[in-house]
């Protein structure tokens, strides 16, 4: 393992800090937070105060939470970080592993501060449970990510269901709605997981990491991959359709169009071209749903049974 040298410049060693927090993986959990507050119903979008508490709880989730799990996941796979990505800041020598450590500790540290700021034990608890969560996916011998069928349920439970619950509990107590709707999204989030593990098969391989593709073989993991993420989105059509929301039903059905298309190109062609192309192409898609189905279940278009 590569250490830091003196002649890393401060700057850089700073940037490397907040590389280890990954701030691109910040983005889904901090949009399921938000949904959580829209499912509560209760959000006023015009109240400064309102958004004040809803944004301290996506800094929670997002830059505090998700970042721990990110960075305690670089140190724990530094040795495979090597192969797949030599340029986290772990391999490529811009922080030593003692600043690592510094690094996930503090935001560790910082999620449960701010939990606690809310004052309601439902969302300590969801925190500590996300900090769990974040520990097991990556510290042996527990691992999560070892075990494919366990590690992106692990993820999309953390990133999206978590998030989201800690949203609406913000402004309201939960509700049987939002819950199921969070977990339908959260299932969405598991299908596209269980497809993310493909980009690093070959360090998967070398390292003897049990992944899905490693197990399977990429064709099989991009049907598994498929079959989680559009089960999860007919769900979320049928949901839609006992509620009586036609026109988002209608949304949900143009959605499971647009993966069908992109699902049967990716599987004749899965050339690390074709996965970005694919991520690129459905996100904005996936996006558009999750919020829909927050102002569903908000009652923002009509009230939910």
């Amino acid at each position: 393992m590569t250490e830091i040298t003196q002649q890393v410049p401060l700057k850089r060693r700073i940037l490397a800090h907040i590389k280890l927090a990954d701030p691109i993986t910040w983005n889904a959990p901090l949009l399921m937070c938000i949904c959580g507050a829209l499912a509560s119903g209760k959000f006023d979008t015009s109240s400064l105060s309102q958004w004040g508490w809803v944004l301290l709880g996506a800094l929670m989730i997002g830059p505090l939470c998700t970042g721990f799990s990110q960075s305690i996941n670089d140190y724990f796979d530094r040795d495979l970080d090597a192969i797949n990505d030599p340029s986290r800041p772990i391999p490529a020598g811009e922080v030593t592993l003692f600043e690592a450590q510094i690094n996930w500790i503090i935001l560790g540290v910082a999620t449960l501060l701010v939990s606690l700021i809310f004052a309601k034990l439902l969302i300590v608890v969801l925190a500590i449970l996300g900090l769990i969560l974040s520990a097991a996916y990556s510290v042996p011998p527990i691992k999560l990510k070892k075990h494919y069928w366990l590690g992106p349920p692990s993820v999309g439970l953390g990133y999206v269901v978590f998030s989201w619950c800690v949203g609406h509990l913000i402004l309201t107590s939960l509700t049987w709605q939002s819950l199921l709707v969070a977990t339908v999204n959260g299932g969405i989030a598991v299908g596209l997981l269980f497809l993310n593990d493909i980009k690093s098969v070959e360090g998967d391989r070398k390292l003897g990491l049990k992944s899905l593709p490693v197990e399977l073989g990429i064709h099989r993991t991009l049907l598994i991959s498929y079959a989680v993420i559009n089960l999860s989105l007919v769900a979320l059509l049928l949901v839609a359709l006992f509620w009586g929301n036609l026109w988002v039903t209608g949304v949900v059905f143009l959605a499971l169009l647009v993966q069908a298309f992109t699902q049967v190109k990716l599987y004749q062609s899965p050339t690390h071209h074709s996965f970005k192309h694919y991520i690129l192409s459905n996100n904005a898609f996936v996006i558009v749903v999750q919020f829909i189905s927050a102002f569903v279940v908000g009652g923002y278009f009509n009230q939910v049974k």
